[in-house]
C-alpha cells in the first residue's frame, strides 16, 4: 500500500522541520500569539505527540459558519452539556442544567474555566456565546429558536424560549457546530477569517489551534485546562483524501491513525505488523438510504417498496461489513426504546409488487415499463468508501428483483442532490441520530417540510406534526411513542427512508495506540486521550 507521493512529500516536509526545530509548537505559539497557558516542547514533535490522517476537511473555525463540529471531535471546542458513551447527557462546561418551568431553563458554571487566551469563562461570556449563535446558526436556531434569549442572573445563566423546547439539553450537548462556547470577543475580531481565529485561543478544551488550513489542522497543549494537564504535547489532523495513503500513512510511521477506512481495510490489515483497526463499542451510526421524492422513479410508491423489499439488511451487514457494521432492522439501532424492527427483507415480495405495478422483467433481468428501464442512480460519498462499499453489495441485491443500479462516487453528495434531475437514490454517513446520539436534531433537518438537509423533498403533514411535538414534549413515553409512529410512515408505510446499516466508528491505529478507545458519540480527543 502506497502513499500518494505528492500528499506523502508535503506532509514529509512539514514533520521535518517540526522535529528539527525549525518550526517548533513554541515557534508557532509565538507567531500565532496564543496564550502563554499552551505548550509544547522547544525541541519539535515529542514522543505524545499525536498525528491523524483524516479525510473530511475543516471548512472553517466560526462556530456560526460550518464545519467547526470536527474542533469539538479533535478536543478544541467545548459545550455545556455533553453525551457520554451510553448515551447520556451529563453536564461538561456547566456545573447544572435546571429546567424552572416551561419556558425557562438555569445553568449555573464551574469555577475556575477559562478559555485559552486565559479569559474566564464568565456568565456573560457564555450568554454571549449562547446569543450570538442563536442569531446567526441555522444549525443552532434547529434546537434554540429564535426568541431565545440567554440572560445572565447573578453568575448564572437564564435561557427563556418562546415555546416549550424539550430540545434543550440535547442542542446543549451537540456536536454539530451549534451551541459550543466561545470567546465572542476573539471570533468577532476575526470577521470572518478563520485564519485570524488561529492563535486567539478562543475555545475551552484542552487543545489549541496554532496553524489551519481546510486541510491540515495543528494543535498544542493548553495547560491551565480546567479539568488536568492534557495528556498530548500537540496534535496534528491532515486531510488525506485517498483511504490507502491515510493508511500507508500509519504503516510507515508518518502517522498516528487513520480514520474513515473502507469496510475492506480490516480484511487487508488484518495480521500486518504495526497497525491496528479499532471499533467503537456501539454501532450508532446509520447510513440512511434516501429516495429522491421530487422526480424520478422513486416518486412512485411501488417502486420505493419494492426497492427496500429487495435490500437484505442482513446481508450487508454480514457479506460487506467485516466486523465494521451491524444489520439494520429499522432507522435506529437495536435497544433504543424507539426503535422498531420495520426493515424486513423479502425479495419475492419486491417482485410482486414491481408486477402489480407494471414492470416487466427484460431478457436482461432488467425491468421496464412503458419503455423506462427499471434505473436507479444511486449517489455514494467518496470521503465515506464504505457507503460505495455498501452500494455494490446492494447492487447486487436488488439487481434479482429487476432493478439497475448505477453507481456515483461522489466528491460532494449534497452538490449533487441539489438537482433534482441528477439522482435516484443516495447512502451516506447521515444519521438518523446525530453524532451526539439525538435522534430529534436529524429528524427535523432531514424529514420536515423545508429541512436543511431535506434533500429528498419529503413533505408529510403528519411528519411536520410529530416533528413540532418532539419539539416541545418533555415527557419520554411521548416523545419515544411519536418517534415510533413517524418510523411507521417513513419506513413502512411510505418507505421513503431506511437504514441501510448501522456503522461501528472505525479507526486504523499504529501498534504504539492499539488500546485507543473509539468513541461511539465522536469524542475522539478528550483530554486524557493518550498512546
Amino acid at each position: 500500500m502506497e502513499m500518494n507521493s505528492s500528499i506523502s512529500t508535503a506532509l514529509q516536509g512539514r514533520r521535518s522541520l517540526l522535529r528539527a526545530g525549525v518550526l517548533t509548537v513554541a515557534a508557532a505559539l509565538a507567531v500565532t500569539g496564543c496564550s502563554s497557558g499552551a505548550s509544547g516542547t522547544s525541541d519539535g514533535i515529542s514522543d505524545d505527540h499525536l498525528t491523524i490522517y483524516n479525510s473530511y476537511k475543516i471548512a472553517g473555525l466560526d462556530p456560526a459558519a460550518t464545519g467547526t463540529n470536527w474542533l469539538f471531535d479533535w478536543g478544541v471546542a467545548e459545550n455545556l452539556l455533553q453525551v457520554e458513551e451510553d448515551g447520556q447527557i451529563t453536564p461538561w462546561l456547566a456545573e447544572n442544567v435546571e429546567r424552572r418551568d416551561d419556558l425557562t431553563w438555569v445553568i449555573t458554571l464551574r469555577d475556575g474555566q477559562t478559555f485559552q487566551n486565559g479569559k474566564p469563562v464568565t456568565a456573560q461570556a457564555v450568554a454571549a456565546a449562547l446569543t450570538r449563535q442563536i442569531e446567526k446558526s441555522k444549525a443552532a436556531r434547529v434546537y434554540l429558536e429564535s426568541g431565545t434569549q440567554a440572560v445572565v442572573e447573578g453568575d448564572r445563566v437564564v435561557l427563556r424560549t418562546p415555546k416549550p423546547n424539550a430540545m434543550v439539553p440535547a442542542g446543549l450537548a451537540a456536536r454539530d457546530n451549534s451551541l459550543q462556547i466561545y470567546d465572542v470577543e476573539a471570533i468577532d475580531a476575526a470577521a470572518g477569517d478563520s485564519a485570524k481565529i488561529v492563535g486567539s485561543g478562543a475555545y475551552t478544551g484542552p487543545y489549541a489551534i496554532t496553524q489551519w488550513t481546510p486541510t491540515d489542522l495543528e494543535l498544542v497543549r493548553y495547560d491551565a485546562y480546567w479539568q488536568g494537564t492534557p495528556a498530548l504535547s500537540g496534535i496534528s489532523v491532515d486531510v488525506v483524501p485517498d483511504e490507502q495513503a491515510r493508511i500507508a500513512g500509519v504503516e510507515s510511521g508518518e502517522a498516528d491513525m487513520a480514520f474513515y477506512p473502507s469496510t475492506g481495510a480490516r480484511l487487508a490489515l488484518e495480521g500486518r505488523p504495526g497497525v491496528a483497526v479499532k471499533n467503537s463499542p456501539k454501532a450508532l451510526q446509520s447510513l440512511l438510504i434516501e429516495m429522491n421524492l421530487k422526480e424520478g422513479v422513486f416518486t412512485d410508491l411501488d417502486v420505493r417498496k419494492a426497492f427496500t423489499q429487495a435490500i437484505d439488511y442482513q446481508g450487508v451487514a454480514d457479506n460487506i461489513g467485516n466486523g465494521s457494521f451491524d444489520a439494520a432492522e429499522g432507522l435506529y439501532p437495536e435497544g433504543l426504546p424507539y426503535a422498531l424492527d420495520n426493515q424486513k427483507f423479502d425479495l419475492e415480495a419486491a417482485k410482486s409488487t414491481l408486477d402489480k405495478a407494471g414492470w416487466v422483467v427484460g431478457s436482461d433481468g432488467i425491468r421496464t415499463k412503458d419503455g423506462q428501464r427499471l434505473t436507479v442512480r444511486f449517489v455514494t460519498q467518496a470521503q465515506g468508501p464504505e457507503t460505495t462499499d455498501v452500494a455494490i453489495g446492494i447492487q447486487d441485491q436488488v439487481a434479482k428483483a429487476g432493478f439497475e443500479l448505477k453507481i456515483d462516487v461522489a466528491e460532494d453528495s449534497a452538490a449533487v442532490k441539489e438537482n433534482p434531475a441528477g439522482w435516484d437514490s443516495s447512502i451516506a454517513l447521515s444519521g438518523s441520530l446525530s453524532g451526539t446520539a439525538d435522534p430529534i436534531q436529524p429528524y427535523l433537518v432531514r424529514w420536515t417540510t423545508g429541512g436543511s438537509s431535506n434533500a429528498q423533498g419529503l413533505s408529510n403533514p403528519e411528519i411536520d406534526a410529530i416533528g413540532e411535538k418532539l419539539r416541545s414534549t418533555f415527557d419520554e413515553d411521548e416523545r419515544n411513542a411519536l418517534l415510533e409512529r413517524a418510523q411507521e410512515i417513513l419506513v413502512a408505510e411510505q418507505a421513503y427512508v431506511v437504514a441501510g446499516t448501522f456503522k461501528y466508528f472505525t479507526v486504523v491505529t499504529s501498534d504504539e495506540w492499539s488500546g485507543y478507545d473509539v468513541s461511539n458519540v465522536r469524542r475522539h480527543i478528550r483530554y486524557d486521550t493518550g498512546a
